[in-house]
């Protein structure tokens, strides 16, 4: 059987990368060809803010040259990093559009259902299936992110992603704000499978490169912490001795920003005194290692509540969610088990294990 995987694999980001090759890894371990699909990037319904700065405000953001010369160096090579060498070596440097020679198309994990956030993938179809109505197609731990019914209703797009949903096979989710919106326009259950991050073992391609120690690591997305947390997390390691280390970004806070190949990411996270992350990945990340660290969930229109809380909570961690920076030095000083996490982890791995066999019509069982 050959199986096409439609997923964010071409997007700069680590948790992407890692998500797109571990449910690579998890299907090829059950007997099948895979190969990466592209979907084409459609019309936008949601304008990205990003992009209607002014020039002034633009201006005003990097007003201090050696701190703009110094992000935009980090930002460089990352990008560089991600196009040249990280991406083709995943999925190639040839984009693969509308494979005829697939047998079933996978789309998943990530947030392929978000059709409301803004370019590069905007309201793509194809993410739903569009195009290979002659194809099974299934999802596995897809997400509608930030998406929400009511914004569908809004804009008008909830009987077309009804009719395209209930074209699937078979439909996976990862989170609890995804499953009801499949609930209520297909009028069936999805499953709900974590993502392959947490489902695939690592531990035969990671590669520990870490030199430095006593550090605090910060893993972010550029320009979200504001201001009142860079000055709390500056004088939070300052107290503890610790260095700040930055990953994938540059971080004004950080004492060092590094930009590393994926495969190397996850030591920097075992190696770390403590991790604060606002991130989907950043949180999955520090699971897989047992790490101890802190998640800042955020609300408001690009918040990241709906599937940071949802996570959490079924990894039984709700215990790392800051609503208060003073919590930063409650959890600093904690201990964290993971004793009923790991357990939750190893069902959820014969969940998928058993969820794709049924699903890609696998007749004998692989090992993840």
């Amino acid at each position: 059987m050959k199986v096409g995987i439609m997923s964010m694999q071409r997007i700069r980001n680590y948790g992407s990368f890692l998500q797109a090759y571990g449910l690579k890894r998890i299907i090829e371990s059950l007997g099948s060809e895979v190969v990466f699909i592209d979907f084409e990037q459609q019309r936008e319904l949601v304008e990205n803010e990003e992009r209607k700065k002014s020039v002034f405000k633009k201006i005003l953001d990097n007003k201090n040259p050696v701190k703009y010369l110094k992000k935009k160096s980090v930002a460089r090579k990352f990008l560089s990093d991600f196009d040249k060498d990280f991406i083709p070596r995943l999925c190639g440097n040839d984009y693969n559009y509308r494979d005829n020679t697939i047998d079933t198309l996978v789309i998943g994990s990530d947030e392929v259902f978000n059709c409301l956030q803004s370019f590069p993938v905007g309201y793509s179809k194809e993410l739903f299936g569009e195009h290979y109505e002659n194809k099974k197609v299934i999802s596995y731990a897809a997400s509608f992110g930030q998406t929400t019914l009511e914004g569908l209703k809004k804009y008008r797009i909830d009987s077309e992603i009804a009719e395209l949903l209930k074209r699937f096979k078979a439909i996976s989710v990862r989170d609890e704000n995804s499953y009801e919106i499949v609930c209520e326009l297909t009028g069936s259950e999805p499953e709900i499978n974590l993502d392959p991050v947490l489902m695939y073992d690592f531990s035969k391609n990671v590669v520990d490169n870490v030199k430095i120690s006593d550090y605090i690591l910060i893993y972010t997305y550029p320009e979200r912490l504001t201001k009142e947390e860079k000055k709390f997390i500056k004088k939070f390691a300052r107290e503890k001795k610790k260095k700040i280390v930055s990953l994938g970004i540059y971080c004004d806070v950080a004492d060092i920003n590094l930009v590393v190949d994926p495969m190397e990411i996850m030591p920097y996270f075992s190696h770390a005194d403590f991790i604060i992350t606002d991130t989907f990945h950043g949180s999955i990340f520090s699971v897989k290692t047992h790490s101890k660290f802190c998640t800042i969930v955020r609300n408001g229109k690009n918040g990241n509540n709906n599937k940071l809380v949802d996570l959490l909570r079924r990894l039984n961690k709700e215990e790392v969610i800051v609503d208060s920076l003073d919590k930063i030095e409650e959890l600093y000083d904690a201990a964290l088990d993971y004793t009923d996490t790991d357990k939750i982890i190893e069902r959820e791995k014969s969940k998928t294990r058993d969820y794709l066999i049924k699903a890609l019509c696998i007749d004998k069982a692989g090992s993840l």
